[in-house]
């Protein structure tokens, strides 16, 4: 056995193996314990070689240890931390389940994180061109977050998406979808059909039609958020999921922006004189399903002929016939918040009032969603300056 000067290693020769054997170490392992490497050669220079490029790495901090974690296992221990640091609520905990779902039928599942070259990313992300772009973004974030944790643990050296133009993110075949505004003609269809019923879901719909609520924040309302002398709602919550997918009173809004009071609008304000419990809106005592009301929505919809599908027939050349949806808008309760704030424009509201209603984080949110709108309303106004400089 030979031994290298300075501290450098061991190398000696191996009867056994008829090979080189060098030995180093490469600083120390999380339990505080030297960890002590081993590479192999054909001639002691070869294992002197290799044992000055492995210290070497060592000293610029980009020498990994070999790693038999799985890129699905990672993602999946990422998913449970951010969860048991309550980062995540069992809404968000359940929608990261559904991304980890869709990541296992990739090619990127089984496969070790060390082995992962671009191009396998790159063909994984290829395959998920029939998911919705919202879906793509999400599994993308994950794929992402496994790869910066991957660095954090010395896995790897870097994190193939902040290599630029490494990583190439497909556009969804899916035609996009939009969450409209009622017209107002369709607003008096909706209405119209809404008085021919009589029960809670009505309420619930109208709640959301005159204040801007989100579903989910209304069936959460409790009898002390309503202010019937000042005419004012307090929001403080909304309802969410838990990890069963079962309806639970959250502990907070949406976002933190999320809390805020608005006004009662006389059209809603006699309904809330009707329900008298702690819980305002429940269903044989239970919490009522945010998709229970969407789909009470979609029913008062497609009687009132409002965004009902057009089914449109195609055939190919093989003759092989397929039916198209040409519904480019989402048909959901959504609509109803949306329907508010557009009328709230069209009444002339300034945006940052209507952001404080709508509980968004930051204005340029408002001015985003509702770009158009306001954009019709800023030429309305243009065109009474213009006729009253006409007077003139």
């Amino acid at each position: 056995m030979s031994k290298r000067g300075n501290g450098e290693g061991t190398i000696y020769y191996s009867e056994n193996l008829k090979r080189w054997i060098g030995q180093f170490t490469a600083g120390y392992q999380h339990n505080g314990k030297i960890n002590r490497k081993t590479v192999y050669g054909k001639t002691r220079k070869e294992v002197a070689d290799k044992i000055i490029l492995k210290q070497n790495e060592v000293n610029t901090n980009i020498f990994v240890n070999k790693s038999e974690i799985l890129f699905i296992d990672l993602a999946s221990l990422i998913i449970k931390e951010q969860y048991e640091s309550n980062l995540l609520n069992d809404n968000s905990f359940n929608r990261k389940i559904q991304t980890l779902k869709i990541l296992q039928k990739t090619n990127l599942s089984n496969m070790k994180i060390q082995k992962i070259q671009i191009q396998d990313i790159n063909f994984a992300l290829s395959n998920l061109k029939n998911y919705s772009n919202s879906s793509i973004s999400k599994i993308k974030i994950l794929i992402n977050s496994v790869f910066d944790k991957a660095v954090l643990l010395n896995i790897i050296n870097i994190n193939p998406f902040s290599i630029k133009g490494a990583i190439i993110i497909p556009k969804s075949t899916k035609q996009n979808k939009k969450i409209e505004a009622l017209t107002i003609e369709e607003q008096k269809s909706f209405l119209n059909e809404l008085s021919t019923q009589d029960n809670i879901y009505k309420d619930i719909l109208l709640i959301a039609l005159y204040t801007g609520m989100r579903i989910g924040e209304i069936l959460a309302l409790q009898k002390a958020d309503i202010d019937l002398k000042n005419n004012v709602i307090h929001i403080s919550k909304t309802l969410t999921k838990n990890k069963l997918d079962k309806p639970v009173l959250g502990v907070s809004t949406k976002t933190y922006s999320g809390v805020r009071d608005i006004p009662i609008l006389p059209q809603i304000k006699d309904i809330f004189y009707k329900y008298n419990d702690e819980l305002i809106f429940t269903y044989n005592n239970k919490l009522i399903n945010n998709s229970t009301i969407n789909s009470h929505f979609k029913r008062i919809c497609k009687n009132a002929n409002i965004r009902v599908s057009i089914i449109k027939k195609k055939k190919n050349k093989n003759g092989i016939i397929s039916f198209i949806n040409l519904k480019t808008s989402i048909v959901n309760t959504h609509m109803l918040r949306h329907t508010f704030a557009t009328r709230c424009i069209e009444a002339g509201m300034q945006a940052v009032v209507l952001q404080k209603i709508l509980g968004h984080k930051d204005i340029t949110i408002t001015l985003n969603t509702y770009t158009s709108v306001f954009n019709n309303f800023k030429n309305n106004e243009i065109d009474k300056i213009t006729n009253y400089f006409n007077k003139i």
